[in-house]
């Protein structure tokens, strides 16, 4: 008698684990389902055709008609753009047509960026379904129909529906309370619905569940009948392929709809087609303590014309769960391969809830199984749907369940999960002449490489045809034509505005610098914008959004990234101790100065004259970049170390894996405040900010208020890069001189970042402009600029002595602090108002061509005497109080064409340099000449120039 009651124990035990085990795959199996629908459907690959997508109106159908409307894409206009500007009263859509039922379960929204001309987006917008012959309006589980739209014009706002729903057709309709002028570019997520079922039947679920829980079929876009009692003519939640959350709290019933016991529920379903029906999936919260259970009983029923319903129909009694832990269970049922249109569900709660998210059905087309022709084809589905079925584990009642989308291999042979699949036809078509193409290239190249044995090249690059610059600093060699760098002028150069690289999942296929033209849409919201800003509600560069601070995005900005020598420098400490106070009207005064009296310096051309200021907003006038590399290839490889570049910083930092975390002080979020957006780098935002409480390196003591620039992460972000960050941090911890822009605090909260040293009076340009264009102080004397030039040099000094390369030495990154000394920086690379100071090549990488040694350039090699010869051109720019950019008469081609002739020794044609300043002396302009010398070793080192300055100044 022990033995048998052991046994059977045993056996109960066995079947509790196995149904424990079935019933987790089981829900892991339709969450990956669930997760798996979530695919673009091609608005952005150009899957979607231009005349699948319509628009009620456009400005201007070309520029800006709703065949823009790809998201990441900068086509024509930028963006889609109505015709009338957006209120409460104005109706506006874009309509795009997928041409068959998808289930649809997130968005993407866009602005206009147009290469930075764009000041358009929606802040939010509804979205409207079409389905069965109908439009429906999305609402979210609050019953809100307004979703989150985007902040400004470049970042990607994805919207993720909390109720998925099934159309063919979908629009996206703008919405706004005041007035406004918006474009959008967009996309949509989602997958083929396979389900096959045309709408559901079902009794009228319970508005108020378990603990209050709204338990509703919510996202039902059907109809009550005349009595009240039934959803009919709709579908909503029960076959939206979204499986609920486990029934532990009355938090997490949002996806259930739910029943009481006081009535036998009833689901029919009608389908598209009559199939062939061989098993039925109810996936049923089970909570018994909370009175939630799975159904006691269930009958099904079968009928091909919805009104008779066949004999015999298929019962089944469900055993109790109760002994089980709360959970999901699916609920297996049978269904005999019998074939209808009409599927009817009868169920009888167990407890006083019964709780449904889903009911799937495993099925294949009916009408195959009545057709002698395709006799040999049932045969192989059969074959494979056994195979399938062989998974399938029965206990008597119960089996797991398969995907929920899962119908016949034959009948979904030609179906993929993009919205316009191709033809097989077609397809082997495509796949001839995508052969023939590939055979013809091969051939070429072939005779590329034999052509170039013969001519004695030791190695074959890459042919850049638009560039003449390397993408990227790792690679083994530089493909630069040197000898045939002497190319006509282009009609147009590189100016002040550059594009800004956009991307989820770096798709952004607009490039910097090329060539267009402006719409008159543009003219026409330039005036616009100018008129209705106020009206509008558009902000201001002066009252930045401080949530800004905190998006993270698929936007990122290839910057230029630098290498460090391989020298350690020790680490050092800092004790703090006072408080001193700071001026709070500082801040704003600085703030508002800089942003109306800035003037961007631009390069001329051999066509334009030469201004002393540029005024006006970038923004408003586009210059284009033209450049064309050589046809021959030189690759001059370098003698590289083992070195890795950083995303944080221009300094030359050396690869290192044993970086000691250094002693560096931390600061909460909450006591910086968001003065400023000065731009972006591949890691995230760069703000100016004013930072409480806040130790001063300088005096050592803490201060209450301080200018500083913080860098943060994109949310988010990965372990890895979070520990890059904190190594290259560490090191820049290490460096404190006065004269050099130091770290002073890391934020360990997210947006994870790091705050550096600013200058109360902002950086140099800035400042000389200001105080020459002022009428109450006197233009800076040249004793007063002669300490500016020795405080860089001294800055610099201590950089090379510890082996370290700024790589971005000028006057944009020395900044001028309260008592008006100098502290060189590395930020402005990162500044969006400094963009046209930057060369952009074609890989979006940022580079100070201007300011460059030449073997920088054309060699890669980033050394301490490379940043000799730019500080010479640092001193040229402040000598000139700083008016025009360095060589501002050469376009960038002809500015790499004279580094060219550095390189060609025997060249008969001389280097060109700056000319002297007309307030530089002749002994400092001879250091500067020696400065920019072709070799390298004959240039002074900072601590020969330090020591000239210093014996010019006693003097």
């Amino acid at each position: 008698m022990c033995n048998t009651t052991t046994t059977v124990k045993i056996i109960a035990a066995t079947l509790a684990l196995y149904w424990c085990f079935s019933s987790c795959t089981s829900e892991e199996q339709i969450k990956n389902a669930s997760a798996q629908c979530a695919i673009p459907l091609g608005m952005e690959e150009g899957k979607i055709p231009d005349d699948a997508i319509s628009a009620s109106s456009s400005y201007e159908t070309k520029s800006v008609g709703p065949q823009n409307a790809r998201i990441r894409q900068e086509k024509n206009g930028g963006a889609w753009c109505p015709k009338a500007q957006i209120s409460s009263g104005i109706r506006e859509y874009l309509e795009i047509d997928l041409t068959r039922d998808h289930l649809i379960t997130w968005t993407e929204t866009q602005g206009r960026f147009g290469n930075g001309q764009g000041q358009e987006y929606a802040e939010t917008f509804y979205l409207e379904y079409f389905r069965e012959s109908k439009w429906h309006s999305y609402t979210t589980l609050a019953g809100e129909s307004i979703l989150r739209g985007n902040t400004n014009t470049y970042l990607v706002e994805r919207q993720k529906l909390e109720l998925p729903f099934v159309a063919s057709r979908v629009r996206f309709v703008p919405w706004s309370q005041h007035p406004r002028t918006v474009c959008m570019r967009v996309e949509i997520y989602g997958c083929v619905w396979e389900q096959r079922v045309r709408m559901y039947k079902a009794s009228r679920p319970a508005t108020s569940g378990p603990g209050g829980t709204n338990v509703d079929d919510n996202s039902y876009d059907g109809k009550l009948d005349i009595n009240g009692d039934y959803l009919i003519n709709g579908i909503g939640q029960l076959v939206d392929g979204s499986l609920g959350e486990e029934p532990h709290s009355s938090s997490t019933l949002a996806h259930w709809v739910g029943w009481t016991n006081l009535h036998p529920i009833t689901i029919i379903f009608e389908f598209t087609e009559i199939r062939q029906f061989e098993n039925c999936t109810i996936y049923a919260a089970n909570s018994p303590v909370r009175g939630i259970e799975v159904p006691k009983f269930i009958r099904i029923s079968f009928s091909v014309d919805g009104d008779v319903y066949e004999s015999p129909t298929i019962d089944m009694h469900v055993e109790e769960r109760s002994v089980y832990s709360p959970g999901i269970i699916p609920v297996s049922v049978p269904l005999r391969s019998r074939i209808s249109k009409f599927v009817k569900l009868e169920m009888e709660p167990r407890s006083k809830w019964l709780l449904l998210s889903e009911v799937t059905f495993t099925s294949i087309s009916g009408l195959e199984s009545n057709t002698s022709q395709e006799t040999q084809d049932e045969s192989l589905q059969s074959e494979n749907y056994d195979r399938k079925n062989d998974s399938l584990i029965y206990d008597g009642n119960y089996q797991q369940s398969p995907d929920l989308n899962y119908t016949d291999p034959e009948i979904n042979a030609n179906i993929t999960p993009d919205a316009f699949p191709v033809s097989p036809q077609w397809s082997q078509t495509y796949i001839g002449l995508v052969s023939g193409a590939l055979t013809v290239v091969a051939l070429l190249l072939t005779c590329m490489v034999l052509l170039m044995k013969l001519r004695g090249r030791n190695k074959v690059a890459l042919l850049q045809k638009h560039t003449a610059l390397l993408c990227g600093t790792s690679a083994p060699g530089i493909t630069i034509n040197v000898k045939d760098i002497k190319l006509p002028t282009p009609i147009v150069v590189n100016g002040s505005q550059s594009s800004r690289l956009a991307g989820f999942a770096g798709s952004l296929k607009g490039t910097i610098g090329r060539s267009g033209s402006v719409s008159s849409y543009d003219a026409a919201v330039n005036r616009d914008a100018a008129v209705n800003s106020d009206r509008e509600g558009h902000q201001t560069p002066g009252h930045r959004d401080v949530n800004e601070y905190e998006h993270c995005s698929v936007y990122a900005e290839k910057t230029y990234k630098l290498l460090f020598p391989d020298e350690r420098f020790s680490a050092c400490k800092t004790d703090y101790a006072d408080v001193t106070e700071f001026n709070n009207e500082t801040v704003a005064l600085h703030m508002e100065q800089e942003k109306d009296q800035h003037a961007e310096r631009t390069p001329q051309t051999p066509y334009t004259h030469k201004s002393k200021y540029s005024h006006g907003h970038s923004s408003k006038s586009k210059v284009y970049e033209g450049y064309y590399a050589a046809t021959d290839i030189l690759t001059i490889k370098r003698r590289e170390q083992h070195t890795e570049s950083s995303l944080f910083t221009s300094y030359f930092i050396e690869e290192r894996h044993n970086v000691e975390v250094q002693e560096i002080h931390h600061i909460s979020r909450h006591r910086l405040r968001i003065c400023d957006k000065i731009g972006e780098g591949s890691f995230g935002f760069v703000h100016l900010c004013e930072a409480k409480g806040i130790h001063s390196l300088d005096s050592g003591t803490m201060r209450n208020k301080q200018l500083v620039i913080v860098r943060s992460l994109w949310r988010g972000v990965t372990d890895s890069l979070k520990k890059d960050f904190m190594r290259d941090m560490c090191i820049l911890a290490q460096i404190r001189d006065p004269n050099i822009a130091r770290i002073v605090a890391l934020v360990e909260e997210e947006p994870f970042g790091a705050v550096f040293e600013y200058g109360e009076h902002g950086d140099l340009p800035y400042y000389i402009r200001n105080q020459e264009k002022s009428n109450n102080e006197a233009p800076l004397s040249y004793s007063r600029l002669m300490k500016f030039i020795t405080q860089i040099a001294t800055g610099m000094k201590y950089l090379e002595s510890l082996n370290i390369a700024h790589c971005d030495l000028a006057a944009r990154n020395c900044v001028i602090t309260k008592n008006l000394s100098i502290k060189v920086s590395d930020h402005a690379m990162y500044s969006s108002k400094y963009d046209g100071e930057y060369y952009v090549n074609e890989c979006y990488a940022k580079i100070p061509l201007r300011w460059m040694a030449w073997e920088a350039v054309l060699l890669g090699k980033r050394s301490c005497q490379a940043d000799v010869w730019s500080y010479a051109t640092t001193v040229w720019e402040i000598l000139t109080y700083c008016e025009d950019l360095p060589y501002s008469e050469m376009t960038s081609e002809q500015v790499l064409e004279n580094c060219g002739k550095c390189y060609h020794s025997g060249t008969s044609e001389k280097t060109r340099i700056l000319e002297q300043p007309s307030s530089c002396p002749r002994e400092l302009y001879r250091m500067m000449t020696k400065c920019w010398s072709k070799h390298a070793e004959s240039r002074p080192t900072f601590k020969d120039i330090y020591m000239f300055l210093k014996r010019m100044n006693l003097e």
